[in-house]
């Protein structure tokens, strides 16, 4: 409220004070945000930022594996390896061996080289993309060196690459990491643990992690609800005060892993909005349980789902970019703090948002609309 001098009696500073404190938190509320356990919530401008899940397994070798031996990695232009049928489903392939049916529209990328992580950077964060949820596993000793493993030279360079970025561009892009457990659910605790202590002491503190919530890096541990083990009580038993850990749940698994993490996720691929009309009330539960406990809460989108050249059945077509906003929209009604959007490049799950050779940037451009709408 505006004090024109003369007409209006000044109120004193205290109640001055209270009547701004109580207009930012209802503006908050108003605004999806909420007050929670020390930690802020969505961005001033009140609209929850989104990151998307980003692999680095992408070399030339790993490439070959899944086009086949037959596929001519050399071609120029690169043909499709496959196709999907009328129905967005139905997948098949034109090369013997291939287990995806796309691929990038910047090429058989290599993300040992630095003008790949660049260029994907500039790409996500012209979309307006705030981050990448980079998936991860170390060796599982304490004691491991960014050139203990591919993964971790790769994780390393691309931690560089962003704070290159940053240092040119006033809107800076973030990452939080995606600790992967790769199909082992009874991975040890010992060598979860060896992993969270190396990245919290080499980049603990380093400001390509930095993000709108906590001081610390947001670790998003996935397939968190599958562990067969004490694996996340030991994790935040051991690092909870000195990372923002996020488990990777459902409306029916929060309950058990709440107490040791400060916020959740739901790493649901596969969410089918056609089939299961009734997912998006199954995220805004979680949404609602986890803003119930006073933590943060990720929510999930994707643009489709197919694995059906590896062995799954699971199929949810794209239609377009149709998918990816009905998911959206559905998923929206959870009140998110934050967006973890499903994938960048995961390209044999089919989720992928990143330009390709079948698709163009249709889905990054609906993204982009998505975001700006917010």
């Amino acid at each position: 409220m505006r004090t024109r001098i003369g007409s209006v009696v000044r109120r004193p500073r205290l109640a001055v004070m209270l009547v701004a404190a109580l207009a930012m938190v209802a503006s908050g509320c108003a605004m999806g945000g909420r007050v929670n356990s020390g930690t802020p919530g969505v961005s001033p401008a009140g609209k929850p930022p989104v990151y998307v899940h980003y692999y680095l397994w992408w070399t030339p070798q790993h490439w070959s594996d899944k086009l086949g031996p037959s596929y001519p990695t050399n071609a120029n232009p690169l043909p499709l390896p496959g196709s999907l049928g009328a129905g967005g489903c139905s997948a098949s392939v034109n090369y013997s061996g291939a287990t995806i049916t796309d691929v990038p529209s910047d090429g058989l990328y290599d993300q040992n080289d630095p003008a790949t992580l660049d260029r994907h950077i500039a790409t996500a964060a012209g979309a307006g993309i705030r981050g990448f949820v980079v998936s991860w596993q170390g060796t599982g000793s304490a004691t491991q060196t960014p050139s203990s493993s591919g993964y971790n030279q790769r994780l390393d360079l691309l931690v560089s690459r962003v704070n290159a970025y940053n240092a040119t561009h006033a809107a800076h892009f973030n990452l939080a990491l995606g600790l992967s457990v790769f199909g082992n659910y009874s991975r040890p605790s010992s060598a979860v643990l060896g992993d969270l202590s190396y990245f919290a002491a080499r980049y603990g503190s380093d400001p390509a992690f930095e993000n709108q919530f906590s001081s610390k890096p947001l670790v998003m541990m996935l397939a968190s609800r599958k562990y067969t083990g004490t694996q996340v009580a030991d994790a935040g038993n051991a690092f909870g005060s000195k990372l923002f850990l996020i488990s990777d749940d459902t409306n029916t698994t929060w309950s058990a892993q709440q107490q040791y993490v400060s916020g959740a996720s739901w790493y649901w691929s596969s969410q089918n909005p056609y089939n299961n009309p009734q997912s998006g009330s199954q995220v805004a539960d979680l949404g609602n349980q986890v803003h119930a406990a006073h933590k943060l809460w990720f929510a999930p989108f994707a643009p489709g789902f197919n694995t059906q050249l590896t062995g799954g059945s699971a199929c949810t077509p794209r239609n377009g970019t149709t998918t990816l906003s009905k998911v959206w929209s559905m998923n929206q009604q959870s009140r998110p703090d934050a967006w973890f959007g499903i994938s960048w490049n995961e390209f044999v799950e089919n989720t992928y948002l990143q330009p390709s050779k079948a698709y163009g940037s249709q889905e990054l451009d609906a993204l982009r609309q998505l975001i700006a709408a917010q």
